[in-house]
């Protein structure tokens, strides 16, 4: 039997997120039905070695034109692009790339394959987001607000898919590991909150800060790569104004974050609302789920999905120090409760949220477009 080739794409592997999330499915789809390669425009990056170090099939080669390009230029740069692609004969182009450029879908259309985009973040207003659904086989909607808010209209309900991310049990689990603590000097007996997460406005780290100031004896470890290096700065400096140098602790991005968690009394994630932006599906709330540590959530699109309050976390305005804070000291005062919350956490992560459930929710998406 032919094998299903699928082409999945993002522009480059430079940064974590997105890539390990990728190449998590690419690495545990069927290999006796699909073909799974990889393409980017960039070369570099660890997930790249990574790659060309497991043999995956990989291409470089343009197949986005640019958002600013006018329409015109998209075209006639897609179809060059796409006679790179075409000798290669993908079935399906699975996008993970989280931009409105919709020039991909024509290159992967004249190409001779199926597209398919992942809805990953909750922008809509631009009508680039509708033309490229427009062009698009398939779109994988990560969270129901998308559902409920984008693609309620009749003209995209046969193509919208809901399918929200996957952790791989196998790697994130509950233990008892010391090590984070002996490593950054954090007291046994301190009530230790951990955040995950790229340094960003829109993940809101100062408002946790703030929140931590309010807690006597929390201490908070961020780990996440610098992606704005100003809002790094401004962070390094409220928490020099707050005195809090001695409790909190920025240790860039890391590969040991089920270490961090099993560390941890609590995994927070401070998302904001700024500039219009929310959650797709958080992996790392899903990974703190799966090792059992309680979670801690602003309500917005995407982790409102995953957390429910009082059942499997605790939910907080987003923006608002003072809940946050509460909600902090509700953990703190209650143990029994947190660890309660923890375990309904887990049981929702194995029933609707693992990477196997995620990898076949794809293929049975792949074998659909396959028979149309």
């Amino acid at each position: 039997m032919k094998k299903i080739k699928v082409l999945f794409t993002l522009p480059n592997l430079k940064t974590a997120g997105s890539g390990r999330e990728m190449l998590n499915i690419v690495e545990k789809l069927d290999k006796n039905v699909y073909e799974a390669w990889v393409g980017v425009q960039e070369v570099g990056g660890d997930l790249f070695d990574e790659v060309i170090a497991k043999k995956i099939p990989i291409v470089v080669q343009p197949f986005l034109s640019g958002e600013g390009t006018n329409l015109l230029s998209k075209i006639t740069k897609a179809r060059s692009f796409a006679k790179d692609f075409k000798a290669l004969g993908f079935d399906i182009w699975q996008s993970f790339n989280w931009s409105s450029d919709f020039s991909e879908a024509f290159v992967a259309r004249w190409s001779g394959a199926k597209f398919v985009y992942v809805k990953k973040n909750m922008n809509w207003e631009r009508k680039a987001w509708k033309t490229k659904t427009m062009l698009s086989s398939a779109v994988v909607a990560r969270n129901k607000t998308m559902l409920e808010t984008f693609f309620n209209n009749k003209k995209y309900r046969k193509k919208i898919f809901h399918i929200p991310g996957g952790v791989d049990v196998e790697k994130f689990k509950p233990g008892f590991d010391m090590s984070t603590r002996k490593e950054y000097g954090i007291p046994d007996d301190a009530f230790l909150v951990c955040c995950i997460a790229q340094i960003v406005r829109s993940k809101d780290q100062a408002t946790l800060i703030r929140a931590i100031a309010k807690v006597e004896n929390a201490h908070l470890i961020i780990a996440g790569a610098v992606r704005d290096r100003d809002y790094q700065l401004e962070l390094e400096q409220l928490v020099d104004e707050l005195k809090l140098k001695s409790r909190v602790q920025f240790i860039g991005g890391t590969d040991n974050v089920n270490a961090i968690l099993n560390a941890s009394n609590a995994s927070v994630l401070s998302t904001s609302t700024y500039k219009g932006h929310e959650e797709g599906c958080p992996v790392s709330v899903l990974e703190a789920m799966a090792t059992g540590t309680p979670v801690i959530v602003s309500d917005v699109a995407g982790s409102r999905d995953l957390v429910q309050h009082g059942q499997t976390g605790l939910l907080f305005t987003p923006e608002r120090v003072d809940p946050l804070a509460d909600c902090i000291r509700e953990l703190i005062g209650k143990p029994g409760y947190g660890k309660q919350m923890a375990e309904k956490a887990m049981d929702k992560v194995y029933a609707e949220y693992t990477l196997a459930r995620e990898v076949n929710n794809f293929e049975v998406l792949y074998k659909r477009l396959m028979k149309h």
